[in-house]
């Protein structure tokens, strides 16, 4: 049947669209003559490539769209692969292994964070950096030059933190600064970040200068210090070349399914930036079509693009993409591997650097691997566990009872998969919350629930022997499949079901290691949300047993004071400022937290 549709397909470009048997997009792909294109698709299984025959084998339905050119056609796959990420496309992810400086460009008072996150698609990023520790000094010496808020939420109308006081901070809570004002600051910030610290230093040297005209020497001392800063900086984050180039460098490396892309980004002779991406490989791509891809996902959304953009392998449908390329920057773009001279040298700097990090990373899951398959033989399981869960319940006397679930997956902290469980009872009995926590997370999944999915292959609970054979009943009671160990934290103890001899390993075992950080994350997740929970319950019952104030109220006290310790510290006449509060709901707030009416 879908043979003889394909007939009708035209001899156009455009894009086609693979569906399963639940109309699911499961693959997109682009094509100068659709029809021809699709045809490849539909011969004889014996000579598929394995990973081709296991997409048709699924494909129950095709959709295809037609388009004036090819360019088009490439834009239209690029935002469909984005909508519907497909499960047979190459997937394109961020690496989250090493930290970047990220500028909140969507908020309307930005501010300077050190993260290690997918990009959001909304921020600046800059990185990443291998360094930490030299990130981090780093970013105390953006802080002095650009004195962003440093806090993840911000309360508009509330006094302003220490950080004011000793100039670290404009202040945007307080009102006291012009959003447009605070823009400028930013955009110094990003300008620099960029590689543009001439004029930024230039205007503090004349600041300066000008501060030291009429007698400010202290303020003149700080500008200095600035100037110093802004130096330092530079000098840390940049390697710059004679030329003034500005071009784009990308490298491609790896082996079998994942590849690694690392991008230096060039202005004005400077490296102001690099990026790295990691590539899986779902048809057998191979480095040509593994380009193309990534060079439409990066280019995009971007109003940054080149002149030219020199790279380790010449992508598929090169002049499709040049044209892609200069109808966005509105200019010629050349893509092409240099040969000879700098910008050889310079590209083959790239191509070592992600050489170095791709077997960095290898070496490191490799190892990870090596842990895992010595914890299955030491546990006595049927396959190496990719994905680990490890439970813990924390309350207080019974108080606000949770249960954290961590998930580390392929050996490291997966925290994303991280979830937590308010117990609907409290009490003092943790194998009752156990059960409550274990049987809501496989209900979930058995609902389809993304979140819970997929299910692991060890689940790992902080405890002992009555911690163990509780979870173990409830995954029989559940028919669950899947084993079972605790740690016990006094002796470091391994007990599984129905054994009351623990196991017991050296503490330099690496397999107990890896439990101990599981069980040791569980715990500090768990005892976090308790405290929140708790901190949260505080706060809202002090302040419902004061006469006059309702929920309105209640609201603008926290928004204008910013915490319930705030509003106990403010004086009689710091409440009646507030809009709404008249003198004898001020008088019952004070007399509340000063013990006139406890």
């Amino acid at each position: 049947m879908l043979k003889e549709r394909l007939r009708n397909v035209p001899l156009k470009p455009g894009v086609y669209i693979y569906k399963d048997s639940e109309g699911r997009v499961i693959y997109v792909g682009k094509a100068k003559s659709l029809r021809q294109r699709m045809r490849s698709y539909f011969q004889s299984p014996q000579k598929m490539h394995p990973k081709v025959r296991a997409l048709m084998a699924r494909v129950a339905d095709f959709d295809y769209i037609v388009t004036n050119s090819e360019v088009e056609a490439l834009i239209l796959e690029n935002n469909l692969i984005k909508s519907h990420k497909p499960r047979y496309n190459i997937q394109l992810r961020d690496d989250k292994t090493y930290p970047y400086l990220k500028v909140t460009t969507g908020e309307d008072y930005p501010r300077l964070a050190l993260v290690r996150e997918e990009k959001d698609g909304v921020s600046r990023y800059f990185g990443p950096y291998t360094d930490v520790t030299s990130l981090r000094e780093t970013m105390k010496l953006l802080n002095l030059v650009f004195p962003l808020r440093t806090c993840k939420t911000l309360r508009m109308g509330r006094r302003p933190c220490l950080n004011r006081d000793i100039e670290r901070c404009l202040a945007p809570c307080s009102g006291e600064i012009k959003k447009e004002e605070y823009r400028r600051v930013v955009e110094g910030l990003l300008d620099f970040m960029e590689g543009n610290s001439g004029e930024l230093l230039q205007q503090k040297e004349e600041e300066m200068k000008k501060a030291a005209r009429q007698l400010q020497f202290e303020k003149a001392a700080r500008l200095r210090d600035q100037i110093e800063s802004i130096k330092k900086v530079g000098e840390k984050q940049r390697i710059s070349f004679e030329n003034p180039y500005n071009l784009d460098v990308i490298a491609l490396n790896g082996k079998e399914k994942e590849h690694l892309i690392l991008l230096f980004k060039i202005r004005d002779g400077t490296i102001v930036d690099k990026d790295t991406f990691w590539l899986n490989r779902v048809i057998d791509e191979d480095e040509p079509q593994l380009m193309e891809f990534f060079l439409k996902r990066y280019y995009a959304d971007r109003d940054d693009i080149p002149t030219e953009i020199l790279l380790s392998h010449l992508p598929e449908g090169i002049e499709v993409l040049q044209s892609w390329l200069q109808a966005e920057k509105g200019r010629k773009v050349r893509l092409r591997v240099p040969q000879r001279g700098d910008k050889k040298s310079l590209l083959d700097m790239v191509v070592k650097n992600a050489a170095l990090l791709w077997q960095e990373k290898h070496e490191k899951e490799k190892k990870n691997q090596a842990i895992l398959k010595q914890l299955s033989q030491v546990l006595n399981l049927e396959v190496v566990p990719q994905r680990i869960e490890c439970y813990d319940i924390s309350h207080l006397g019974g108080e606000e009872t949770v249960a954290a679930m961590v998930v580390f997956t392929r050996g490291m902290a997966d925290r994303k998969a991280y979830r937590r469980f308010k117990i609907k009872v409290d009490r003092n009995d943790d194998f009752a919350s156990l059960a409550e926590a274990l049987q809501r997370r496989f209900r979930r999944a058995w609902e389809g629930d993304p979140a819970f999915l997929p299910e692991p292959d060890l689940i790992v609970i902080d405890g002992g022997l009555g911690q163990v054979n509780t979870a173990y009943g409830v995954l029989q009671q559940m028919q669950v499949d899947i084993p079972v160990c605790s740690l016990a934290e006094k002796n470091e103890e391994i007990y599984t079901p129905g054994t009351s001899s623990p196991l017991r390993l050296s503490r330099r075992d690496e397999a107990l290691q890896l439990l101990q950080r599981l069980r040791d994350e569980a715990h500090r997740f768990a005892v976090q949300y308790n405290r929140q929970r708790r901190a949260g319950k505080v706060q809202v019952s002090s302040l419902d047993d004061i006469k006059g104030i309702g929920p309105v109220r209640k609201k603008k006290l926290l928004s204008h004071f910013g915490s319930v310790k705030a509003i106990e510290q403010a004086t009689l006449e710091e409440l009646l400022q507030l809009p709404g509060i008249t003198r004898t709901v001020a008088e019952n707030v004070y007399n509340y937290y000063h013990g006139g009416q406890k």
